[in-house]
């Protein structure tokens, strides 16, 4: 393994693995570098500077003048593409908006446990090993539709690498630290152990089996395969011992095995049956008694047979070569169950097989504090340079070394650093890592991760949600900057950027948001939605500017048409929290109450028609340019065959008439004002009126 880096400049987080830029639709043909160049082609661009669009087109590596006569000029150098530009390819988008559902509801529940106590004991095991196989299983998912991809090219190869990858080391961690970390037990970890070695690093197993059982019908068959026996020792070695003893007991009766051969091999098929399993109801001491009587008789048959092979397991020239053959492997396999260090480091093939089958048959007990002491001397056998990153990771995982490992997880993938840091974070093994890196690793890793897709067109939503929940200032900041820049090219993806601005409660963000929209649905001429837009903000003024232009409009038309309008706007307003202001903006009350008097007037109510009107002049809610038309509008009730308003009201309505008049005198020229013909005949109604009023009262 590499030299640890005694100093903590390591652990400054960097991106040394650049994502792969997607291009859809992609333009430049794979392997067409050479031809392109030949052709003085190549690809220029520009970059939207707000989302991931850019355009691009094919032009000349070099000037037209520069270039002979002979050169030729192809159509496609006219085009211009608009192309998405993105780190993410498509291929992921299901698994990325699977795994940020189970991302979110994972801090859901321990926000919900920070009621009390944040750590994982608040939760319980159980609920985070739930989310923890979530994770897993969008993994395995993503592997078995990369896997059912035909004729994959190398960046398919690759993903399939990557996710086969990420699964074994979150599986490795869940082990670790979830499933045989529950709280008041002593779990051994050499079962898990086993099946994630096993389930992430499958031998040929099952393929082996079918073509040694297929060509194999009877036990003479069986012993002249030559693929028997690295079969058998495999299965050893990897802890499948039913199927060892059933493949020994079908063996033993060949007649091409010795009679000693023939011998042990049925008698390993009955210790393979024997191997003592644990259990939770079984005391550790019982087992270990079971487990030593056991391995006695395991080394008492590698003694025997060992002998037979000259005493140290060495050939014997005069015996046949199958016959030898037999015993060689019976020897190994039980040297390998017995646990002998040097057998099982021979027949290993990577450090994985050897780590599983020393824990298996040496220390069947062990426990995850043991790994560290178990792993060091296992690579001391192989090669650093042949170890990958995974390699990497997993013994930095098994060493406890949680920074390292952090490290070489991000050089796998960005996505996997990102959500295991933030499962470390939730059962409180971070805080070791803290220390370490120069920045706070979780929150690192998941604003890296969320800033990556919020270029993208259906990721920007899944990427803000990194960001909230970071938990950080700078997360905020980033999200504040970059919400109010997103273009707005629909009502659902407004509604989703003010519903992100809600939750993270991002209030100045929304506000501008709100503004923005408001400005354009008035200059589309949707002054209902603009309303709504201006009310979420208090922005009285511009309410009023849009208020004073539908009444314009009336006056300039005759016919009042705003009404489905007004409705929209009082109905959202009383349904909405933010905007309960609204219901008591005057000019939207005037316009409202105004539109009343005038369906109680068609419909005939000229009485209830009348007190709407009255109730506009007394409440003071009508604009000052809409006075004079009010008052106009009360003629046809002051001079009608029905008795509107009372001697006190036709009073309230010479008074209002007097304050105008009198603020008409004092200004040369005063909007809402009535000419002087039109005041005489309001005058005259209400004299009318008065007379009628006295007579009848």
């Amino acid at each position: 393994m590499q030299n640890r880096h005694t100093g903590t400049d390591r652990f400054v987080v960097s991106r040394d693995k650049e994502a792969v830029t997607h291009l859809s639709p992609g333009l430049f043909p794979a392997g067409r570098q050479s031809e392109w160049s030949a052709q003085n082609r190549t690809l220029i661009f520009s970059i939207h500077p707000l989302n991931n669009k850019t355009a691009l087109a094919v032009g000349g590596k070099k000037t037209r003048e520069s270039l002979g006569n002979d050169t030729l000029t192809f159509d496609q150098d006219q085009r211009v593409h608009i192309c998405g530009i993105s780190t993410e390819s498509d291929s992921r988008l299901a698994f990325i908006n699977d795994t940020h559902a189970v991302f979110v509801a994972l801090q859901q529940l321990m926000e919900e446990a920070d009621v009390d106590d944040s750590t994982a004991s608040a939760v319980g095991i159980k609920g985070l090993v739930k989310m923890s196989v979530l994770y897993r299983e969008a993994m395995q998912r993503q592997s078995r539709v990369l896997a059912d991809i035909g004729d994959p090219n190398e960046f398919i190869k690759e993903e399939a690498e990557t996710f086969q990858a990420m699964h074994a080391v979150w599986h490795l961690l869940e082990i670790i630290y979830l499933t045989t970390n529950t709280p008041g037990l002593s779990t051994s970890i050499v079962p898990h152990f086993m099946e994630w070695l096993n389930a992430n690093f499958p031998a040929p197993l099952a393929e082996d089996a079918h073509r040694i059982a297929g060509g194999s019908p009877t036990a003479d068959d069986l012993a002249r395969n030559e693929l028997l026996w690295p079969y058998l020792k495999k299965l050893a070695l990897r802890g499948h011992v039913s199927v060892l003893g059933n493949m020994l007991e079908r063996l033993a009766p060949s007649q091409l095995l010795s009679a000693s051969a023939a011998r042990w091999a049925r008698s390993l098929s009955q210790l393979c049956r024997k191997m003592p399993l644990s259990s939770s109801e079984e005391t550790a001491g019982s087992f270990n008694s079971r487990w030593r009587q056991w391995n006695e008789e395991l080394r008492g048959h590698a003694t025997a047979i060992g002998s037979l092979l000259g005493g140290a397991g060495e050939k014997d020239e005069s015996a046949g070569g199958d016959k030898d053959k037999a015993l060689e492997t019976l020897f190994a396999i039980s040297e390998v169950m017995r646990g002998d260090l040097d057998a099982i480091a021979a027949e290993g093939e990577i450090w994985q097989d050897i780590m599983g089958a020393t824990l298996l048959y040496s220390e069947p007990t062990a426990q995850a504090d043991r790994l560290p002491a178990l792993v060091g001397a296992i690579i001391e056998q192989f090669e650093e340079s042949a170890f990958t990153e995974l390699d990497r990771a997993l013994v930095a995982l098994l060493n406890h070394d949680l920074a390292e490992f952090l490290v070489h997880c991000d050089h796998i993938d960005h996505w996997l650093s990102a959500h295991i840091s933030d499962l470390m974070d939730h059962i409180s093994v971070l805080d070791i890592c803290r220390r370490v890196f120069v920045v706070d690793p979780r929150e690192h890793y998941l604003m890296a991760l969320g800033e990556s897709y919020l270029g993208h067109e259906d990721l920007w939503r899944v990427g803000l949600d990194y960001l909230g929940l970071c938990r950080t200032v700078a997360g905020a900041l980033v999200m504040e900057e970059y919400v109010t820049r997103i273009p707005l090219d629909s009502d659902r993806k407004a509604e989703q950027v003010l519903r992100v601005c809600e939750v993270y409660k991002l209030d100045c963000a929304r506000d501008r948001i709100h503004r923005q929209l408001g400005r354009q649905k008035w200059q589309r001429g949707r002054l209902g939605a603009a309303i709504a837009h201006f009310a979420q903000v208090c922005d009285h003024d511009s309410i009023g500017l849009i208020c004073d232009q539908i009444w314009n409009a009336y006056i300039s038309s005759g016919e009042l048409t705003y009404g489905p309008t007004i409705d929209g706007v009082m109905a959202s307003s009383s349904l909405s929290e933010g905007s309960g202001s609204l219901l008591h903006h005057e000019r939207l009350q005037f316009l409202s109450k105004y539109r009343d008097f005038h369906e109680l007037y068609a419909a005939g109510d000229f009485v209830e028609a009348g007190k709407v009107l009255l109730s506009i002049l007394l409440c003071e809610i009508a604009p000052a340019y809409a006075l004079g038309d009010l008052l106009v509008d009360s003629i046809p009730l002051l001079e009608g065959d029905t008795l509107v308003f009372s001697s006190e009201d036709t009073f309230e309505l010479m008074r209002v008439a007097e304050s105008l008049a009198q603020a008409h005198m004092k200004q040369s020229q005063q909007d809402g004002a009535i000419d002087r013909s039109e005041m005489n005949i309001f005058n005259v109604a209400c004299t009318r009126n008065l007379a009628r009023s006295f007579v009848m009262f």
